[in-house]
């Protein structure tokens, strides 16, 4: 299993400095690299590959013994593939026939990580970083331990504000609990009036982080769209925005993170529902040709279904109930809503009736009779052994043929 620690970086006012030196040194890099490919095209129908610059970078480092030559030569190494990852992406997109999108230059307000593509150069000593390049170690706030087993694949620090974190990106096998979680198999139907209503009749409320934030993110919209590009003002506006969106972010994340650390350690299977969120949440307002329709009412379910967090939740109890020896599978969802998880019937139902009530006698709530119909959807699959792959897999997360019943992700 691939996992991601992220810790806090106690850097001094010289560290932070020399980081920002780095960080500086990269972002030229990494535009150098990208003018270099557009030229060479441009100018001779060449095509410079990653290879051929990693060779060129050689010689910059030796030419420049106090800049590039400083840092490790795999950090210039991961900064040239994300050239390469840019244009990957460039004609991956063409090649699909949507909108491109070429790569372009980094200005400083949009470079804010570099890293390192192996870990030489780089050593963990207890609570402390030893960086070649930087006299002495940095200090960290190791809030919680890497594994015993964790073979560090890559590390990334990235300026958050006025502070730094580092990012390892690990390879392990451990597994949280010794043993598989003891409770009842449980369905979830994500949702907006409540973030997560299971099969149990539970419903875990949707905390909403962006609305409760939204008119001062207003207030601060309004004051950076008035201030003069270049001044002080704006940019002291600019990081008050920034400040207050990685506090809704923060507090999105420790919610979804509660939520799914309860749920992956008191059930050891849990079914939700397979969505397209991209497709979910796309623009109404159609085209000037044709219009669309409720555009003010579908913005607001679109930023209401964005605001709760719905993917992330789902990724993240994806690999806590692999850590946790449990697991989770995702079904497909057309239909939970008029399907009555006792009898079976079918019968439709406006969104408005939030209660599900059948001729069998069932009467719930409605999203607590999907989340019945999802978990015994994915217990049926389960039991067919239809597509099932374990959680470890590399393949987990790949799209299989939607129909009801059938077991997209293990």
């Amino acid at each position: 299993m691939i996992l991601t620690y992220r810790q806090k970086l106690r850097s001094t006012r010289a560290q932070h400095r020399l980081l920002l030196e780095r960080l500086e040194r990269q972002r030229l890099l990494y535009n150098a690299a990208l003018q270099e490919r557009r030229d060479a095209w441009r100018l001779a129908r060449k095509t410079v590959t990653r290879l051929d610059q990693q060779k060129s970078l050689t010689v910059v480092r030796a030419d420049d013994p106090e800049g590039h030559g400083v840092d490790p030569a795999n950090m210039g190494r991961w900064t040239l593939k994300r050239v390469e990852d840019a244009f990957t992406g460039f004609f991956s997109r063409a090649g699909k026939g949507g909108k491109a999108g070429f790569p372009r230059f980094k200005p400083m307000s949009r470079w804010d990580t570099f890293g390192l593509l192996e870990v030489a150069g780089l050593r963990i000593d207890g609570d402390r970083l030893r960086l070649k390049g930087m006299d002495r170690p940095i200090r960290m706030n190791p809030d919680r331990p890497l594994p015993a087993d964790a073979r560090i694949l890559g590390v990334t620090f990235t300026r958050t504000g006025r502070d730094w974190h580092v990012a390892f990106t690990v390879e392990t096998t451990e597994v949280v609990a010794s043993e598989a979680p003891t409770g009842e198999a449980v369905g979830g139907d994500l949702g907006v009036e409540a973030l997560l209503t299971l099969s149990n009749g539970e419903r875990i409320p949707n905390v909403r982080p962006a609305s409760r934030r939204a008119r001062e993110i207003r207030v601060s919209r309004r004051a950076l769209a008035r201030c003069r590009k270049g001044s002080n003002r704006r940019r002291k506006v600019k990081a008050r925005l920034a400040r207050q969106l990685r506090h809704v972010a923060d507090a999105r994340d420790t919610h979804l993170h509660r939520v799914s650390a309860r749920l992956t350690r008191e059930h050891p299977l849990i079914v939700l529902e397979d969505l397209r969120i991209a497709n979910m949440t796309r623009s109404a307002a159609g085209t000037v040709a044709e219009p669309g329709t409720n555009v003010s009412q579908k913005r607001g379910l679109n930023r209401s279904i964005l605001d709760a967090g719905w993917g992330r939740l789902v990724w993240m109890v994806r690999y806590k109930a692999a850590r946790a020896g449990g697991e989770m599978v995702l079904v497909d969802a057309r239909g939970s809503s008029q399907e009555c998880r006792d009898c079976g019937a079918v019968a439709a139902k406006p969104l408005s009736l939030r209660r599900h009530r059948c001729p069998c006698g069932l009467d719930v709530h409605r999203d607590v009779n999907a989340a019945g119909v999802l978990l015994a959807r994915g217990l049926a699959a389960k039991a067919a052994g239809e597509g099932g792959r374990p959680l470890g897999d590399a393949n987990v997360g790949r799209r299989a043929v939607r129909r009801p019943g059938t077991l997209l992700a293990a």
